[in-house]
């Protein structure tokens, strides 16, 4: 998962860019999604979820997430939940 806003005047190229590494990643066999923040309507946050076990993690982007990091006035990847333990296991 990655948070980012584009510069002023990119929007049009974010999204081409989305919807380039969207079909990259479906063709991979990974679901990718975007969705842009109620409150600060600039912020976008990109989700990927694969079929990927541990262990198996390989690149499923070319060039697309650099291209919106440079498109980008912030930009920020972020670890997934999923990697975080969220509950001890205790009863």
């Amino acid at each position: 998962m990655l948070i980012f806003e584009p510069a002023p005047g990119n929007d049009q190229r974010v999204d081409a860019v989305m919807r380039a590494a969207r079909a990259r990643a479906e063709r991979s066999g990974w679901h990718c999604w975007a969705y842009r923040n109620e409150i600060a309507a600039n912020e976008i946050t990109l989700f990927l979820e694969g079929p990927k076990a541990a262990g198996e993690e390989a690149p499923v982007f070319g060039d697309e997430i650099a291209e919106l990091k440079a498109l980008a006035r912030r930009f920020e990847p972020v670890r997934s939940l999923a990697e975080y333990p969220l509950e001890s296991g205790a009863a």
